[in-house]
């Protein structure tokens, strides 16, 4: 029990290494060093202030700000350790807030490592959180989708207080659940006393909740002082020389290069176009946005690699999807996020019928083409039969949403199916009532057809049908979404459980069809091999389509449809994840995981007004 206890821990230390570290600090840095930032307590900015040694003025007022400066090459793990890892981290947009959050997991990471009784750090993005959710129940479901652990796991984990919950970005947190947001951390604080706990929130957000959190200390980060943007450029070499001479002369430019972000964005910039270009640029005045607007364009025409898509196409895709991105509160963009309410609403009912039709109009297909099998080694009866069959699985499917293994069909949603749990015993459970359920309906048609000589062999073969319908419906579960390492690994893993389960119950319905005309024949129930074929032929592919549209087929075959739709209205390109690589190649999105991120959420915004002011 211990030994599988302690891989578990060191499994989730790997993958928080590995997810935050790796594909983003790591990125995030362009091989550069990181800078020192400057910081300042700000102790009446949360609930519990009253740090020995900062003292703050007896005649402040309430709304009133005082800072205590902290030595300049402070590192965030002392200021940690100080506040006994309950603390706020503030700072204007792009101060480097997640920075220094990443920086914290870093060492934080290195002591659980050494010490198996430290609670294991793990970063949670505040924007996915919903409204009336305790924060605790909020991580177990999040450590179950971004990290893949078991929730039953997660919760021990909680409950044991082996975790450490740094959250990352109260300000993304949509406005008006912001508050309910900030008291949900206290609430889960008052539950969990010994647990630490990390919060990040852009200042003047957090300047407008009327809730202080109830943590122990509380920092922001500084401006950038002109010597430590010269000392950083100067680490970076010559080539940036005409960047440090624009600094002395401009300064709006040098009000800009104050924030981490934008010094960042300069240096890429400036790095990555040509030489005589950038030189040229010294003496141009630069606000926020035509900051922007040259980053964007240096990083699409001047980084290195081959030319894929057009500036103004790239530019507009990605405005596309920083819309819906904010539109959704989301932070990371899964592909399996996709879904069919990103079209507008009238293209979103377009694609729902669109798509019903096309699969009642599968079924009905196969019905017609038995039929006329039917038609070719029997008579007319079989042709209405198929057609008969055919159209009652397609009015199943248009009328009530169900598949013949009784799985509902969501039109307006795409559910992957990553993961499957077989469940033999509650399988044979099922299948026995489904038998039983068979070997009834099979009577009752015996009986009502004695007058046409009706065999018996229907009550078996109706028996088996069910037996295989109950069990593949009971027997299969829908396990908990595992974590995604690759972009579209869960259309992937919805693909290839579509596939297998479809392929078993196919095979199955034949075999144990197969096993019961030939038990019929021993038994002297007389069924014809015209009949028995017609019959068996259906009821595999009837089953075989319908289990593997249930468990993942349908979900990938309509994010296949969705993208189709999306490429052809020009909202994204037809090759989405090549894109997506590219623009992560050219430090415009970052590959985080299964998924991605732009590389700052100022840059998310740049381009959703980018987008907004290209839409009609």
């Amino acid at each position: 029990m211990e030994v599988q206890q302690n891989h578990n821990r060191q499994v989730m230390l790997q993958r928080v290494k590995t997810y935050w570290l790796v594909g983003v600090l790591q990125e995030s840095l362009h091989g550069a060093e990181m800078i020192d930032l400057s910081m300042t307590y700000r102790t009446n900015a949360v609930a519990s202030y009253a740090t020995a040694g900062y003292q703050q003025p007896d005649n402040l007022l309430p709304d009133e700000v005082f800072d205590t400066p902290l030595p300049i090459g402070t590192q965030i793990t002392e200021v940690y350790d100080e506040a006994e890892g309950t603390l706020l981290i503030m700072g204007e947009p792009g101060a480097g807030k997640t920075t220094i959050l990443l920086q914290l997991v870093s060492d934080l990471l290195l002591r659980a490592q050494v010490n198996t009784t430290h609670p294991i750090p793990i970063v949670f993005s505040l924007a996915s959180w919903s409204d009336n959710l305790p924060l605790g129940d909020w991580m177990v479901n999040e450590l179950a989708n971004r990290y893949e652990v078991p929730r039953r796991l997660g919760q021990l984990w909680l409950k044991n207080g082996e975790l450490l919950p740094l959250l990352d970005g109260l300000d993304e947190v949509e406005q008006e659940h912001r508050v309910a947001c900030a008291q949900a951390i206290n609430q889960f604080r008052q539950r969990y006393l010994t647990l630490p706990t990390v919060v990040t929130c852009r200042i003047k957000d957090y300047e407008a909740l009327a809730t202080r959190l109830n943590l122990a200390q509380a920092i922001v980060l500084q401006s950038l002082s002109l010597e430590q943007i010269d000392h950083y450029l100067g680490s970076m070499g010559p080539r940036l020389a005409g960047l440090r001479a624009a600094l002395q002369t401009d300064m709006t430019l040098r009000e800009l290069a104050e924030s981490p972000l934008m010094l960042s964005m300069m240096t890429l910039a400036y790095y990555r176009m040509p030489e005589q270009v950038a030189l040229s640029l010294g003496d141009r005045k630069m606000g926020r946005t035509l900051l922007f607007d040259v980053y964007v364009e240096r990083m699409v025409r001047y980084r290195g690699g081959e030319d894929l898509y057009e500036p103004t196409q790239t530019v507009g895709w990605l405005g596309w999807l920083a819309q819906k991105m904010s539109q959704f509160n989301r932070t990371i963009f899964f592909l399996e996020g996709l879904q069919p309410n990103w079209l507008p609403r009238e293209q979103q009912r377009h694609f729902v019928s669109g798509l019903r039709n096309r699969l009642v109009g599968l079924f009905v297909l196969i019905g017609v083409l038995i039929g006329l099998l039917g038609l070719m080694i029997a008579d007319w009866r079989a042709l209405l039969a198929g057609l008969g069959v055919g159209l009652l699985t397609g009015s199943l499917l248009a009328g009530f949403r169900l598949l013949l293994v009784w799985a509902r069909v969501s039109w307006f949603r795409i559910e992957t199916v990553e993961t499957l749990n077989w469940r033999w015993l509650r399988g044979l459970v099922g299948g026995g009532l489904g038998a039983a359920g068979g070997a009834v309906l099979g009577s009752l048609l015996w009986l009502a057809g004695r007058s046409w000589e009706l065999s018996p062999a229907w009550i078996l073969l109706l028996a088996l049908l069910g037996f295989v319908s109950q069990f593949v419906a009971h027997a299969v579960e829908r396990d908990e979404t595992k974590m995604r390492t690759v972009p579209g690994q869960g259309f992937v893993r919805s693909a290839q459980n579509g596939r297998l389960v479809g392929a078993l119950t196919g095979v199955g319905t034949a075999v144990m069809l197969g096993l019961g005309w030939l038990v019929s024949n021993l038994l002297n129930w007389s069924l014809s091999w015209q009949t028995f074929l017609l019959f068996a032929l259906g009821a595999t592919l009837y089953l075989g389509i319908s289990a593997g549209l249930a468990y993942g087929g349908l979900a990938a075959w309509q994010q296949r449809q969705l993208s189709r739709v999306l490429a052809e209205n020009q909202l994204i390109p037809e090759d989405f994840l090549p894109f997506l690589d590219y623009a992560a190649e050219r430090n415009l999105l970052r590959k985080v995981g299964g998924g991605y991120m732009f590389v700052h959420l100022l840059l998310l915004d740049y381009f959703r007004e980018n987008g907004s002011r290209q839409s009609p």
